[in-house]
């Protein structure tokens, strides 16, 4: 459930990750939206499960394995609401404020933190099904989805996770979620967003990675410094999955 954005222009609607709203680099003119960045903090995070939950409502994965919208969104929040109150302590989870109001997250996984991506909504929300009887009515969908394509997820858990060992090689940054709320999109949240941690693992000298499963994705994550480490495209009930790794742009002598 990403968004295309111009890292130097206004973010444009287009949806999958992760990562959830990713920004481009071209020509377009600098937004004037007043845009305040910052890391999220207990006044924020119901706001900030609502953009998270709603960004990443279209994304593929999460569509295939979820077919009612309506489940679907219902079941984004209780994943969002897990990934945030566990993120959050880290002081690596991003918020875009326009006039004080939530218009996008980014959740950073700092080095040696944890990789779940694309996934974890997924996995966060089936671990808490038990608990919530109302959503139990998409699982025999879900089941049925998971068991047809059973004999091709084992292999792509297996790809996935030689991919993510390499993306994620040494001293790292996991790009987790990226997602901006629809009424927000096209102001340069997404790039600000970005901006900010790319700007620290450049300083730094940190890589950092992120996993997608929109085909739309991988060019604009390549307008920040992201290469795709590995694709694959026979990957079960999924559309693609793509692997992303960017290294730290070199440093000027001085900077």
């Amino acid at each position: 459930m990403l968004t295309r954005c111009d890292r130097r222009g206004p973010i444009e609607r287009s949806t999958s990750m992760t990562l959830t709203t990713a920004p481009a680099r071209n020509s377009a003119p600098r937004s004037t939206t007043a845009i305040e960045v910052r890391a999220l903090t207990a006044e924020h995070l119901d706001a900030a499960i609502d953009v998270l939950a709603r960004g990443f409502a279209e994304e593929p994965g999460n569509v295939a394995l979820l077919p009612d919208a309506k489940s679907r969104a219902t079941m984004l929040q209780v994943g969002s609401r897990l990934e945030l109150g566990r993120a959050m302590p880290l002081g690596t989870v991003h918020v875009a404020l326009v006039a004080g109001n939530v218009g996008g997250v980014a959740v950073w996984h700092p080095p040696g933190k944890g990789t779940g991506s694309l996934s974890g909504l997924s996995q966060a929300v089936a671990r808490s099904l038990p608990a919530i009887p109302s959503l139990l009515r998409p699982l025999p969908h879900k089941a049925s989805t998971l068991l047809c394509h059973s004999r091709r997820a084992l292999p792509l858990a297996l790809a996935r996770h030689r991919a993510v060992s390499e993306a994620s090689a040494g001293i790292s940054w996991h790009l987790a979620f990226l997602a901006t709320a629809p009424e927000f999109r096209g102001q340069g949240l997404a790039r600000s967003l970005l901006d900010r941690q790319l700007d620290r693992c450049d300083q730094d000298g940190t890589p950092a990675w992120l996993e997608t499963t929109d085909p739309a994705n991988p060019p604009i994550y390549e307008r920040f410094g992201f290469e795709t480490v590995t694709h694959i495209e026979d990957a079960a009930w999924l559309p693609g999955l793509w692997v992303m790794r960017r290294d730290p742009a070199s440093q000027e002598p001085g900077a």
